[in-house]
């Protein structure tokens, strides 16, 4: 069993594709195919389903995948413990952000930290709270910051800034609605998944109005620059972190307005790691600078 065979059929089974996991890994096809066909000699098992159209992993070929994930990031653990040894000058740090602190927070901090180590490689994803909470579980990250704190068993949360979420119309939308006047307005909602939506909805079933409120969502938007330019063109109204808005506040480009009877939305974005894994040298850097940063932000 050859660790390459099994990267192999790792970005196989994350690109369901013999072609593009060759193209990605510099491989010709006919090799692609080869190390698979060693593997299941070796595991004397059909790992992977193959059609003309789809690639699908097998029961076995799903517990393999399970394996070859921790043995991978093992494998990227020790290259990256190796190389803190030798002071921080090389390697990576793979980060992961839902959309709020991924577009406001995580790129000032980012960019601290590559000045002070300009030789470590920033892989940043942006997702949903939830996917980024899978993508920890799995080990594919190194750090992440949600904006909500899920149940996950595997995840370690550590509190990290707070947030407040308003509403939002387009320029000339009245100064406050009383909340049963809520569901007269088209809804420009986030999409399922979203820290900045459960948020919300947490606010709304708090309240017994809120809770009985038969919504009009206009649209489910995945990306807070989009929500922004939705509501600007009158698609609906929405709510959205404050601190996304401050420009346009500014500006008036977008207009703030309050809904009484809906309690204050607030939500914590927090820190996340995987449990149980050891803190590379260059995720410890990273804290350190975010921690700076949070006492910055709250003095």
């Amino acid at each position: 069993m050859d660790l390459r065979h099994l990267e192999t059929f790792l970005k196989i089974a994350e690109l369901k594709s013999f072609t593009k996991a060759a193209e990605e890994l510099y491989l010709t096809q006919p090799t692609v195919s080869k190390q698979v066909v060693d593997l299941e000699r070796f595991f004397d098992v059909r790992l992977i389903d193959r059609t003309k159209r789809t690639v699908t992993l097998t029961r076995a070929g799903e517990i393999l995948y399970r394996h070859a994930k921790d043995m991978a990031g093992l494998k990227k653990d020790t290259i990256e413990a190796i190389a803190a040894f030798k002071g921080l000058k090389t390697g990576t740090l793979t980060a992961g952000a839902s959309t709020i602190p991924g577009i406001y927070i995580l790129p000032h901090v980012l960019s601290a930290f590559k000045d002070r180590y300009s030789g470590i490689e920033i892989k940043l994803v942006i997702a949903d709270t939830d996917e980024i909470v899978s993508k920890m579980e799995e080990g594919s990250l190194d750090i992440g910051i949600v904006g909500a704190k899920g149940k996950s068993h595997k995840v370690e949360y550590k509190r990290l800034i707070d947030d407040n979420l308003v509403m939002i119309g387009a320029p000339g939308f009245v100064d406050s609605i009383p909340l049963s006047d809520l569901e007269k307005y088209p809804l420009v909602m986030r999409e399922r998944g979203s820290g900045t939506r459960n948020a919300f909805e947490t606010a709304l079933k708090r309240s017994k109005t809120g809770a009985n409120l038969n919504l009009r969502v206009a649209a489910e938007v995945s990306d807070t620059e989009a929500i922004k330019e939705a509501v600007k063109a009158g698609m609906g109204v929405s709510y959205i972190s404050k601190m996304a808005i401050t420009n346009e506040l500014a500006s008036g480009t977008l207009k703030s307005f309050s809904v009484r009877g809906l309690p204050e939305i607030k939500r914590s974005f927090y820190l996340i790691t995987r449990k149980g894994k050891t803190l590379l040298p260059q995720v410890k850097a990273l804290l350190e600078i975010i921690d700076h940063w949070r006492k910055h932000e709250k003095s």
